[in-house]
C-alpha cells in the first residue's frame, strides 16, 4: 500500500482507540500511580490485546461491507433486535457523558479557566464540530485533538523505565474493583465500537482502494491505535506518582501537588475528555439511528441533546462534587462489559458469515479467540457487579 493510501485511510481505528484514553481513564491511571507506583503498568500494557482484537472486529465489518453496526444488525436481523441491542448502549453513553465533562471542568481549572465557563465553551466547540454536517471536517478536528492528547501526555509525563516493582496481584475486594473499572473505562466503551465502524464504512466508502488494502489497513491502524492508547493511559500512571495523599477529583490539590506541570495535565484531561465527548455523541447517534433507518443529521442533533445537556446540567448543579459524580459514573461504566455482551455476539455472529464477508470472514480459530475475549471481558463486568 502507498504512503498515499495509508493517509487517506488514517482516522476511524485510531480516533476510536484514542477516544478509549479518555478523562475518567486518565484520572484513574493517575489514582493508580499515586497508590501503586508503576507496579500496575503490566495490567495496563496487556489490555491493549483484547482492545485490538474486539475493536478490530468492528472495523473489519465497516470495512467489508460499508456499514455500521446498527445497520448491518438491522439488515440481517431485524429493526427490533438491532434496537434492542443497541438501546442500552444509549444509556452507558449518558453517564460516559458525565465522566467526561467532569474530567472538562477539572482541566479547565487547571489551565485556568472557570470550570462552569470552560464547560460552555467546550460544549459549544463540540456543537460546532459535530454540525458541520461534514464527517471529514469532524475527523480532522478529532485527529488533532488525539495528537494534543498524546503529546500532552507524554510532556507531562517525561516516561522513564524502571524494571523494579512493575508486577503486581491481589484478591481484595479493591484491587479486583480496580481491574473491572480498567477493564470497562479503557476497553469496553460500547460507543467506541460503533464509531470505528461507522466511521470506517462512511470514510472507505468514498475511496477507490481495494477492500484487501482496507482490511489490511485497519488492522495496522487498530493495533498502532491499541498500544498508543494504552500507553497514553500508562503516562497518566507515571504522573500519579509524583503525587501523594491528593484526591485527583479536587482541582485545588491537584493543581498543587502537580506544580508546573499542572498546565499541561489539564490540557491532557480537557483533550481526552472532549475527544470521547465528540466520538459518543457520534456513535450514540449512528448507533441508534442506524437501528431505526433513520440516520440524518436532525436526528443526529436530538439524540444529542436527550444524551448530553442532561449532563452537563448536572455538572453545572452540582460542580463541587465532582468526586461524587464521578465515582458514581464509573462505578456504572465498569457494568459496561455486561452491556456490550449482546451486540458483540452479534459482531461475531457477522463477521464469520462468508456471505456477509467473503474471504474476509473469520475463521473457526480467529472466532473462537474473539469470543474467548468477549467472556474474559464480560467476566470482568460481572466482578464489576459483585463488587459495587
Amino acid at each position: 500500500m502507498s504512503i498515499r493510501d495509508s493517509v487517506k485511510l488514517f482516522g476511524p481505528a485510531w480516533i476510536a482507540l484514542l477516544a478509549d484514553a479518555d478523562a475518567a481513564s486518565i484520572i484513574g491511571g493517575l489514582s493508580t500511580g499515586e497508590e501503586y507506583g508503576y507496579r500496575l503498568i503490566w495490567f495496563v500494557l496487556v489490555l491493549a490485546i483484547p482492545l485490538f482484537i474486539i475493536q478490530e472486529a468492528s472495523g473489519r465489518l465497516g470495512a467489508v461491507t460499508n456499514s455500521g453496526i446498527g445497520e448491518l444488525i438491522r439488515k440481517y436481523y431485524s429493526k427490533k433486535i438491532s434496537f434492542l441491542s443497541i438501546i442500552p448502549i444509549f444509556f452507558v453513553d449518558f453517564f460516559t457523558y458525565l465522566s467526561e465533562y467532569t474530567g472538562i471542568a477539572i482541566g479547565s481549572y487547571l489551565i485556568g479557566i472557570n470550570p462552569l465557563i470552560g464547560l460552555l465553551i467546550f460544549f459549544a466547540i463540540h456543537i460546532i464540530i459535530i454540525f458541520t454536517k461534514n464527517y471529514e471536517i469532524t475527523e480532522r478536528a478529532l485527529i488533532v485533538i488525539s495528537f494534543i492528547l498524546l503529546i500532552s501526555a507524554l510532556i507531562a509525563a517525561e516516561p522513564k523505565l524502571y524494571f523494579t516493582n512493575i508486577f503486581y496481584f491481589s484478591t481484595s475486594k479493591n484491587f479486583l474493583f480496580f481491574l473491572a473499572v480498567n477493564i470497562g473505562a479503557v476497553v469496553t466503551p460500547p460507543c467506541m465500537l460503533i464509531y470505528q465502524s461507522s466511521a470506517t464504512a462512511v470514510k472507505y466508502s468514498k475511496l477507490n482502494i481495494s477492500i484487501s488494502e482496507k482490511v489490511k489497513w485497519t488492522n495496522v491502524e487498530t493495533i498502532v491505535g491499541a498500544i498508543v492508547t494504552e500507553l497514553t493511559i500508562v503516562f497518566s500512571e507515571i504522573i500519579g506518582t509524583l503525587i501523594k495523599n491528593v484526591d485527583p477529583t479536587n482541582p485545588v490539590q491537584l493543581a498543587k501537588s502537580l506544580g508546573v506541570i499542572h498546565v499541561i495535565f489539564g490540557v491532557l484531561l480537557i483533550s481526552a475528555g472532549f475527544l470521547t465527548l465528540i466520538v459518543v455523541s457520534l456513535s450514540s447517534a449512528w448507533g441508534i439511528l442506524e437501528a431505526l433507518d433513520k440516520n440524518n443529521y436532525k436526528n443526529v442533533f436530538k439524540i444529542y441533546v436527550i444524551e448530553s445537556i442532561p449532563a452537563l446540567i448536572i455538572l453545572s448543579i452540582i460542580s463541587n462534587n465532582y468526586s461524587i459524580i464521578l465515582n458514581f459514573a464509573l462505578t456504572l461504566l465498569s457494568l459496561s462489559p455486561i452491556v456490550i455482551a449482546f451486540p458483540a455476539i452479534l459482531i461475531g455472529i457477522l463477521i464469520s458469515n462468508k456471505r456477509i464477508m467473503g474471504n474476509y470472514a473469520y475463521g473457526k480459530i480467529r472466532l473462537l479467540i474473539y469470543f474467548l475475549t468477549i467472556g474474559l471481558i464480560v467476566l470482568g463486568g460481572v466482578i464489576g457487579f459483585f463488587y459495587l
